[in-house]
């Protein structure tokens, strides 16, 4: 990161942050984005450290468009975008289809779509993950087979 040209870049750990910095964040250059970015160090309760950069920077020294609330939110944000991602491709199999037109593509991931919301509202109900209402679902369906299978053995 560097501050400026004079100081050069420095490591993370080596950044001055301040009571106002904390809250307004500090104006940095990545070594490799051609523009300035906001950097923003959330501290967690249990004292881990998150380091959010953003893209909105202040106009002038009274207007900060992007404080570290504002940070945490969209960082917040963010992570429910992808678990929602990792939910929906690991629960669904939106990623086998091998259909060629997209219409059947988008008919597709439309039932992707249905049975990871119908996954989300079971867990709700039940207050419990989407992972183990999906395990349950197999579970249940292996114990009725051992007690009453529905393809015999010869």
């Amino acid at each position: 990161m560097s501050l400026n040209r004079e100081i050069g870049y420095q490591h993370l750990d080596e950044l001055p942050f301040d009571e106002q910095s904390l809250v307004r964040g500090l104006t940095v250059k990545l070594k490799e984005c051609p523009f300035m970015v906001m950097l923003f160090m959330i501290v967690a309760p249990n004292g881990d450290i998150d380091w959010v950069i953003t893209a909105g920077r202040p106009r002038n020294d009274l207007d900060h468009a992007v404080n570290l609330f504002v940070a945490e939110i969209k960082n917040d944000n963010r992570w429910q975008v992808e678990q929602f991602q990792r939910e929906f491709k690991q629960l669904t199999g939106s990623e086998k289809c091998q259909c060629r037109k997209a219409r059947s593509q988008r008919n597709h991931l439309a039932c992707c779509y249905h049975a990871w919301v119908s996954l989300k509202v079971k867990a709700k109900q039940m207050k419990t993950t989407v992972y183990q209402v999906r395990q349950g679902l197999f579970t249940d369906y292996l114990v009725q087979q051992l007690m009453c299978p529905t393809v015999h053995a010869v």
